[in-house]
């Protein structure tokens, strides 16, 4: 078991470094319950399956509705929950087994099935893999915003996290190549070898911060609180609602260009080479995963260099920089053009994330000084459920503008090539929506009001309290 670094009065807490790291391989396992939804059903399913992108945008949209509503309720529970395990890891347990089962399970539906089968199969698979997704990723990050106090040094758990989050991303990338080897004999027969290698890792990564991680509040929160009171006091957080228009804006703009991104890249900027574009992923993923490694090194340096409040503003003009050259980057018979483009932003967008992510334990300390409790779950729980929500009008309207654009999943199949008008509705309907909300967001993070000397004053009234409430 990880013992927890102890805290000088002088030094803001940070856990140890074993701590930190054995934590932070839980995000490995983050990212592969994940994607499947992110890079694996949409393309498989229509192109492979032949399953109607209308219907697929359905299967993926309801279980994130279904998820949302469910994730502030097991957000405040895992808040309140009180066992020998402490507040988050047995809900990591679960989680893990469950996920890993499941994300097997999912790649056996039948291309000789109906379409009406074949979307029953994947909605209740759907449901099942993204509910243990849903409490995975919100525990977890929960889990993280408990252990560092120090301003700075939360960029650097956040970092891990990243790091082990890109290990998983640099196999990830790679996912839809490989199964579309010769050797597996069709990229159906391919993900079904392959997600037994996914669910392999889910169950080790998983289950890694629950036998091996302390929980430094697994007591904290011994008084009941009604869950819409608790619900409604996050959202008078001023930087906690800023940080969810910037996550709304963004997640429009990201999903409805990543609704139409597979296609535009395959069938306009590589011809129809769906192994070109694939292996371009997997080079970008071996790119983001140096970036993380160095992030993990440098992320304090950056955030006493830049501040937290200052790189969200740049990173965000950064965004909306990326999104305004895209029409350029993504142009037909170009595919290293895009790498150039899809690395050069994609290190941008890993520094956005990474403080992003920085800021929430610093909210979570806001929230405590009012209220007295520690609500790290519930604030993961109500970004969620906001994430999921928005996420799944989106990939539902990503559907249909696939559908809208011309698209024929029968000429795909065949792996025949779409119309030229067909590739320009697409191109049109991607970059549009991408321009658009990057350039709001980047108006929003203009106003995010944190800074240093504001949490220095908040965590020193915080050591002030617990001080005088803790026994002599």
């Amino acid at each position: 078991m990880a013992e927890r670094q102890e805290k000088s009065p002088s030094q803001a807490y940070t856990a140890d470094a074993r701590t930190l790291h054995l934590w932070g391989i839980g995000g490995m396992a983050d990212y592969m319950l994940f994607v499947s939804f992110n890079a694996l059903i949409l393309p498989i399913f229509t192109t492979a399956f032949g399953l109607s992108p209308v219907l697929v945008g359905w299967a993926l949209m309801l279980p994130r509705i279904t998820d949302a509503l469910v994730d502030p309720i097991l957000g405040h529970l895992s808040d309140d929950t009180h066992t020998r395990w402490g507040r988050r890891r047995p809900y990591l347990f679960g989680a893990s087994i469950l996920g890993a089962i499941v994300v097997m399970a999912l790649w056996w539906a039948s291309p000789a099935w109906p379409q009406g089968r074949q979307f029953a199969y994947l909605l209740t698979c759907s449901i099942l893999l993204y509910f243990c997704y849903g409490v995975f990723s919100m525990t977890h990050v929960a889990f993280g915003y408990e252990l560092s106090d120090d301003y700075h040094l939360r960029t650097k758990v956040v970092a891990i996290r990243g790091f082990y989050f890109s290990i998983a991303a640099l196999a990830g990338g790679w996912l839809y190549w490989l199964a579309l080897r010769p050797v597996f004999g069709g990229e159906i027969a391919g993900i079904r070898w392959i997600s037994a290698g996914i669910a392999a890792v889910i169950l080790v990564a998983g289950l890694i911060p629950f036998f091996c991680c302390r929980e430094r509040f697994q007591n904290a929160n011994r008084r009941h609180v009604n869950l819409w009171k608790a619900i409604r006091a996050t959202l008078r957080v001023r930087p906690f609602v800023i940080i969810l228009l910037l996550r709304v804006a963004q997640t429009l703009g990201g999903s409805l260009f990543g609704a139409m991104a597979f296609y535009i890249g395959v069938y306009s900027v590589c011809g129809g080479n769906k192994s070109l574009f694939t292996s371009l992923s997997g080079i970008n993923g071996m790119v983001g995963f140096a970036a993380a490694f160095t992030l993990m090194r440098v992320a304090p340096w950056l955030s006493r260099r830049l501040g937290k409040r200052r790189a969200i503003i740049w990173g965000y003009g950064a965004a909306f920089l990326g999104a305004m050259l895209m029409p350029f980057f993504m142009r037909p018979g170009h595919p290293y053009l895009l790498l150039t483009h899809m690395i050069t932003f994609g290190l941008a967008s890993a520094v956005l994330t990474m403080f992003m992510a920085a800021v929430m334990p610093d909210i979570c300390d806001l929230d405590e000084l009012e209220s007295g409790e520690r609500r790290e779950g519930l604030f993961s729980a109500v970004m969620s459920f906001v994430s999921k929500i928005e996420n799944s009008v989106c990939i539902l309207l990503g559907g249909y503008l696939v559908a809208f654009s011309g698209f024929d999943t029968h000429v795909a199949q065949q792996m025949g090539q779409q119309p030229q008008a067909v590739l320009d509705k697409m191109r049109l309907l991607g970059f549009t929506p991408a321009i658009v909300f990057a350039g709001v967001t980047f108006a929003i993070a203009c106003y995010f009001p944190i800074t240093q000397k504001m949490m220095t004053d908040v965590r020193a009234r915080l050591d002030a309290r617990r001080a005088a409430a803790s026994p002599s």
